[in-house]
């Protein structure tokens, strides 16, 4: 477990990516091969399922956004990491969706980051990951995240040092 600041959303890869409704994992698009693309949303190109091994005609359909969320983490000790948080765990800390944020980036342009996004930025939270890297095996690999906390005083009990600002500002789970 780690008390860690979001200190940036990493927009090398894209945030989400179209994901087998069979499998749950990556369809690439099939045709100019951009795969971080939402115009699929106006047309209908052909998806590929490679563990499946199936084409898709319609990927609304066969498929769902998942999202593949890198975040620049640091903590009290400046140290920095980099943690990817997948479907589940990014759906409730940021509780919506991928396929609404990927159809408000739509509105906008493909490269627009949605403000559900960009408001996770300056947060504190307790992290628990997993001390693997995720596909390649280099220094700068994202950490794969297990579980979020974003409850302030369950954060203050594992912070030796709270002077970052805490946001706690979900409503409890009683409610």
């Amino acid at each position: 477990m780690v008390v860690a600041k979001i200190e940036a959303i990493d927009l090398d890869k894209p945030w989400y990516y179209t994901a087998c409704n069979f499998c749950k994992r990556k369809m690439v698009r099939q045709g100019d091969g951009f795969e971080g693309n939402v115009q699929h949303l106006q047309h209908n190109p052909i998806y590929n399922c490679k563990t499946c091994n199936k084409d898709f005609e319609h990927a609304i359909h066969c498929g769902f956004f998942s999202y593949y969320l890198v975040v620049h983490v640091s903590d009290d000790s400046k140290g920095e990491a980099k943690f990817l948080l997948f479907n589940n765990i990014a759906e409730m800390l940021i509780r919506r969706p991928a396929f609404e944020l990927v159809q408000e980036a739509a509105q906008e342009n493909p490269h627009f980051l949605p403000q559900s996004l960009t408001d996770l930025i300056g947060r504190k939270l307790l992290f628990k990951i997993t001390i693997r890297t995720y596909g390649q095996q280099e220094q700068n690999s994202a950490y794969v995240v297990d579980l979020v906390i974003y409850h302030a005083d369950i954060i203050q009990h594992f912070d030796p040092h709270p002077h970052f600002v805490i946001f706690n500002d979900y409503e409890s789970e009683e409610d």
